[in-house]
């Protein structure tokens, strides 16, 4: 360990606790009246430098002067370089020490500046660009000056534990979660609570289709207490009992999570932008922690925001890493500015973590557009990048209409480590069959009538923007194809892929739900959305996961089909048995 000195604390702020309701602004209060950062050192461990191309370029202004900090970010405010609550103090003595015993990938400044000083965040900057011309003049002047590798994450980093205090405060020892259990359970006894109210007065109706292994994911989420007809897994497969670790980068609210419990795994490592979703997250994947810092039995899940704030002595070893990460730059429905898009570089923070934890095995999810995007060459670039850095890697694209009633084809990676045997050998590791069908249709995983249901009629406006726009898309011969044709979903088949802005865009994402008499009667005269439950079950979720009733439907559509991954989990731990 460095010295005593390079440990550094932030106290909670004086007065009333404050847990992280979700968000960026109430994250914002809270670093700004010195309370917990969201990136604690939880342990630290010397590694080796990263090769050139891993990870996101960041860096920080630093200045002894707050007057600098204040034009550095009115430089850069338009840059899209600043980052999100990026204004922090800065010890310089911490740093050197850290640099000098290898705990953090930096320079050092080899400089005798004050030990305290103030740290601007930034992202670096793009290649082939140059420093706005603000900041280069306080460069020149030496009143600021340019510290790559800096994270907000990093030892040398904080908020000042006492107000108008120039000082770090004592040692950081434990790390403490963001939401504390209490308010946790909270969170998971609310949302249920007001699911079933929604449903009143005959309660939340099962589902008529369950996906196979249903038995096992519910028990990955609550102990197995499903709220249904219980059951066993359906293929008779009892969850596997070999104890494994695992990471999940641009986590989302966990469906790689909840895949992978249900195979016996721990998460140790979560990493989630949005505070809404962490909380969901964190509802259901959380609370090895207490009040008071105190744990449990099980491994400690270590949950950050922005992974490229996160210094790599935070991310603890784990077996297999999984994420899906952000698709928006590959998607048909988007711009598709592929690699050139600085959403589309952030596959180089996943490398980033398989160099720092070195896990066994990875398995990344993203849609299938990235598969011919540039004629391959996209794909072919992520590939290379995957296998310099140590892992043989293996792309297959599925549709999860073979576990789910829901046509979602995406692409999969999955990558073993170069030392073992499912990397050297073929056939150690092969992909799941793929069924021809789940078994069930849309009309298995529809509520019954009740005032929830009636809640998410649409609107005569919305209904004729929605026919409107497949009645244009058609006569151009774009729709989707015989099974999807116009905006209600065919009773007896398969629902369209699931978006994030389901229900925000009636016009492009529109598959409805048309009135139907369930006992001969109808609370409805006009389509309706599905209900945030009912995307849950199309997505393979089990009843007792509880998503944001605010941001469900957000929350679910960019999230994976959860026994799709728990179908490839089982296959990458069948390769890593034999390996």
């Amino acid at each position: 360990m460095p010295a005593a000195a390079a440990a550094v604390t932030v106290a909670p702020p004086r007065g009333e606790r404050r847990v992280d309701a979700g968000g960026r602004a109430s994250e914002a209060q809270l670093l700004a009246r010195g309370g917990m950062p969201r990136w604690p050192v939880c342990t630290w461990r010397p590694h080796a430098r990263l090769p050139e191309g891993v990870g996101i370029p960041v860096g920080a202004f630093v200045t002894s002067r707050p007057e600098a900090v204040q034009r550095v970010r009115q430089a850069l405010m338009d840059t899209g370089r600043l980052k999100a609550n990026g204004v922090t103090r800065f010890d310089a003595h911490v740093w050197e020490a850290l640099c000098a015993t290898g705990y953090v990938d930096g320079e050092s400044l080899r400089e005798d500046r004050s030990a305290v000083e103030w740290a601007v965040h930034v992202f670096g900057i793009p290649e082939g660009q140059r420093e706005v011309n603000d900041v280069e003049e306080l460069l020149a002047s030496g009143d600021v000056r340019y510290v790559p590798g800096v994270r907000i994450g990093s030892p040398a980093c904080y908020v000042d534990a006492r107000t108008g205090r120039d000082h770090p405060g004592s040692a950081l020892g434990s790390w403490s979660p963001l939401i504390a259990e209490p308010e946790l359970e909270r969170t998971r006894r609310d949302r249920a609570e007001a699911e079933r109210a929604s449903r009143a007065p005959r309660g939340p109706s099962p589902p008529r289709w369950r996906p196979e292994a249903h038995a096992a994911l519910a028990a990955a989420v609550d102990g197995g207490c499903d709220d249904g007809d219980g059951g066993d897994d359906g293929n008779g497969d009892e969850p596997s009992s070999d104890g494994f670790t695992f990471s999940e980068l641009f986590a989302g609210v966990g469906g790689f999570g909840v895949a992978l419990r249900s195979l016996g795994g721990t998460p140790v490592f979560a990493s989630e932008l949005c505070g809404h979703a962490r909380r969901t997250y964190l509802a259901h994947h959380g609370g090895s922690w207490g009040d008071d810092g105190s744990t449990d039995a099980r491994t400690p899940l270590v949950c950050c925001g922005d992974i490229t704030d996160v210094c790599e002595t935070l991310m603890p070893p784990h077996d297999v890493l999984t994420g899906g990460f952000p698709c928006q730059s590959f998607s048909r429905r988007g711009d598709r500015l592929g690699l050139g898009d600085p959403r589309g570089q952030l596959f180089r923070e996943i490398l980033r973590v398989l160099v720092a934890a070195e896990p066994r095995a990875f398995v990344l999810e993203n849609v299938e557009g990235l598969v011919t995007m540039d004629d391959g060459e996209t794909m072919a670039e992520i590939v290379a990048a995957l296998e310099s850095v140590g892992y043989a890697v293996g792309t297959r694209v599925f549709d999860a209409r073979g576990w789910v009633p829901q046509s979602r084809k995406r692409v999969f990676f999955v990558g073993f480590r170069s030392d073992l045997r499912a990397a050297r050998e073929d056939g150690v590791f092969t992909w799941p069959e793929e069924p021809r069908d789940c078994g069930g249709t849309v009309m298995d995983v529809l509520e019954d009538e009740h005032s929830e249901t009636a809640r998410c009629e649409v609107s005569e406006y919305q209904m004729e923007r929605a026919a409107a726009f497949f009645r244009r898309t058609q006569s151009r011969g774009e729709d989707e194809g015989g099974e999807h044709a116009g905006y209600l979903y065919p009773v007896d088949g398969i629902a369209r892929t699931l978006c994030a802005s389901y229900r925000k865009s009636s016009v492009y994402n529109a598959e409805l739900v048309p009135p139907m008499d369930g006992d001969g009667e109808t609370m409805r005269t006009r389509p309706r959305y599905y209900t945030v439950r009912e995307c849950a079950r199309l997505q393979g979720f089990p009843e007792t996961f509880y998503s944001d009733p605010n941001r469900g439907y957000h929350e679910l559509g960019n999230s994976v089909c959860v026994p799709l991954v728990r179908a490839i989990g089982e296959e990458v731990l069948r390769a890593l048995r034999a390996s």
